[in-house]
């Protein structure tokens, strides 16, 4: 059982020299995520980057940013941004430093910790930060390059929007996306002028939790974003990757035997000499959770760097539901990773698993519901009979 997996991902590794990741226009899926700039708003895009397994430099990727000041310092060609006096260190309840701009009140994370740098030299190497992205951002708006995203605040009207573009269209053709929820169906983007688009994810973040992003939703609004900006046809706006082939077989049944407070683990440890350690991979697979099932969590794992997940719906009965977690695997310094599930659950609980799949990427490859029927245990059908 333990080698199962890693053998399952050896026959699904790409050929040699051969693609990795679905193309669209001859680039890949983290050559499209990194033509997209942040406009601010809050962290939410900044982690739909990092968790597609890029780091594309950006002035405001994980800022917060209100639209009024933003408009006015974009107007003003970012000028008092990063001035003598402007910027100042505050550190956060989980002892992380912002830096904040005193002009605007624009607001980074600069995702260090207070106790591990010294304050004055740290806020020294942040006003060259600010410089160095202040000049990409605005040769970026000059030639138009990048498409900027917009995740409006709760309450941010169109008209202070429409605003926000007329100024950022003073330094060039840039297009902008402006992105709003919709849990109705899938991502939508449409062109409303020459150098906008706007366009739909499920859901955005909770607020204070910007990391919990659905990754599924944003990646499919991006790819539809980069196919109508580059009048590529309608059916490059999602694009379906190569299908890994998956463990097929009848659904396993899995029971809990740790206490409440305790992990039940259903992972298989993988070889890392077999994966890339830079590329992100997934695990996902199908869930069915009966009627009387009860757990606090149920959820995929994968490597030691966790970067997108969909846990299980727990309010989900007597149907199949997938879960799936991504992650690089061959972090450099940790323990043999694994790939699985994990449920958190007292003792006697149990639940069935199908199709589980290993592949390479940030999210698993599209699949229908699985139609294979639940078979109830031995003592369940005599009682039945």
């Amino acid at each position: 059982m333990i080698r199962s997996l890693t053998k399952t991902w050896r026959r699904l590794r790409p050929a040699a020299g051969g693609p990795t990741t679905h193309l669209i226009d001859g680039r890949d899926l983290g050559e499209r995520i990194a033509s997209f700039r942040s406009l601010g708003g809050n962290c939410e895009f900044g982690f739909v980057q990092r968790y597609c397994g890029i780091e594309p430099s950006g002035l405001f990727r994980f800022a917060y940013t209100d639209i009024e000041p933003l408009t006015h310092a974009i107007a003003g060609g970012l000028e008092r941004y990063g001035s003598p006096g402007d910027l100042r260190l505050e550190e956060t309840e989980s002892g992380i430093y912002y830096c904040v701009s005193s002009c605007y009140n624009f607001w980074y994370n600069t995702q260090r910790r207070a106790d591990e740098v010294d304050k004055n030299l740290f806020l020294e190497d942040q006003y060259g930060k600010v410089a160095h992205l202040k000049g990409a951002f605005l040769r970026d708006l000059a030639t138009g390059d990048k498409i900027l995203v917009r995740k409006p605040h709760p309450g941010e009207a169109r008209p202070a929007f429409m605003e926000l573009a007329q100024a950022i269209w003073r330094h060039g053709p840039s297009t902008i996306l402006r992105v709003t929820e919709d849990e109705t169906g899938p991502p939508v983007v449409q062109r409303t002028s020459e150098r906008l688009l706007e366009g739909t994810v499920k859901r955005f973040s909770p607020q204070e939790r910007n990391y919990e992003t659905d990754l599924d939703s944003w990646i499919g609004l991006c790819d539809a974003a980069y196919a109508v900006h580059h009048g590529l046809p309608p059916d490059h706006a999602r694009p379906v990757p190569p299908r890994a082939r998956r463990r097929v077989s009848r659904p396993k049944r899995h029971g809990t035997r740790r206490p409440g407070s305790v992990l039940n683990a259903y992972t298989d440890l993988l070889d890392t000499s077999a994966f890339d350690p830079e590329a992100v991979y997934v695990f996902s697979a199908w869930v069915w959770l009966p009627a009387e099932f009860s757990a606090s969590r149920l959820f995929a794992v994968v490597g030691r760097e966790r970067l997108g997940w969909c846990d299980a719906d727990l309010d989900r009965r007597e149907c199949w539901q997938r879960v799936w977690a991504a992650g690089r695997v061959a972090v450099e310094g940790a323990a043999r990773p694994s790939a699985g599930l994990g449920v958190v659950a007292e003792p006697g609980q149990h639940f069935w698993s199908w199709g589980s799949e290993l592949r390479e990427g940030p999210i698993p490859s599209p699949s229908e519901v699985p139609t294979v029927s639940i078979e109830a245990p031995f003592v369940q059908r005599l009682l039945r009979r």
